[in-house]
């Protein structure tokens, strides 16, 4: 599985690149839509950083969210390096997994400043418009969970979709914009992600929300049967996260 078009050793370069976050943005976009599409490529990637995650943990050393989420590719120097993300270095990678496990290696999983930090990160693919009078957005669902369609009522048009691989969750985001403001929608399948330190609970509508900031971004997260989901933007008030947050259009989005 490759990148079309591209030699594979370019396309293993495109991936390690990627992976330690020194790809061209020029070229990112394209590079993340072909992993996004292919399954294989994204098993690939995930036992490489499961590794990477593994030794960091092993060693004690830390990383911040935003490096935790394009963890570096293990290269091996010389002139015969294997194939990236070949079927060989999987499966040594994922004996160094068992091995650092099996002596107490550990790792802090994912958090809710890891999830804000795709907000960052560009949209790979568009949001098709909804059928009039319609509170979701079609086709575009996470954990079983649609996305709320904001436009009409609120001003926020929904512009792309990204889909990440974060310490062995599939996490969906979709972007929204407003006055030149853009806010990201998070939903994370799987138990729920810890609460962020100093985070201030509030309760809306009968829904609770735990509102925080990291690097001037402000971030809600509230549960959605049982799935975290995290909406963040920076130059946003409280209010109008806490607002779309809440929203339910008379129970057209359920919770």
């Amino acid at each position: 599985m490759r990148t079309p078009g591209r030699h594979p050793r370019a396309t293993e370069r495109d991936l390690a690149r990627l992976a330690d976050g020194t790809l061209d943005p020029a070229r990112r976009e394209a590079v993340e839509r072909s992993v996004a599409g292919s399954g294989e490529l994204q098993s690939r990637l995930r036992d490489q950083r499961r590794a990477v995650d593994a030794v960091r943990a092993h060693a004690g050393v830390g990383a911040p969210p935003a490096l935790r989420l394009r963890r570096p590719v293990l290269a091996v120097p010389g002139r015969h390096r294997p194939r990236l993300l070949g079927v060989g270095v999987a499966g040594a990678l994922g004996a160094l997994v068992w091995a650092l496990a099996a002596i107490g290696g550990g790792q802090a999983g994912l958090t809710v400043a890891d999830a804000a930090t795709l907000a960052a990160r560009p949209a790979i693919a568009k949001v098709p418009e909804p059928p009039d009078d319609h509170a979701t957005l079609p086709h575009l669902r996470a954990a079983g969970l649609p996305f709320p369609y904001w436009e009409d009522r609120f001003g926020w048009k929904a512009t792309g979709v990204r889909n990440d691989d974060v310490d062995g969750r599939a996490l969906t985001t979709v972007f929204y914009r407003n006055h030149g403001r853009r806010i990201a929608y998070t939903i994370v399948p799987g138990t729920r992600l810890p609460g962020a330190p100093g985070a201030e609970t509030i309760r809306r509508s009968g829904i609770v929300v735990h509102a925080s900031t990291d690097n001037r971004r402000l971030i809600v997260t509230w549960l959605r049967r049982g799935h975290t989901c995290v909406l963040s933007g920076t130059g946003v008030r409280l209010d109008t996260l806490l607002e779309l947050a809440v929203w339910r259009s008379h129970g057209a989005v359920p919770y």
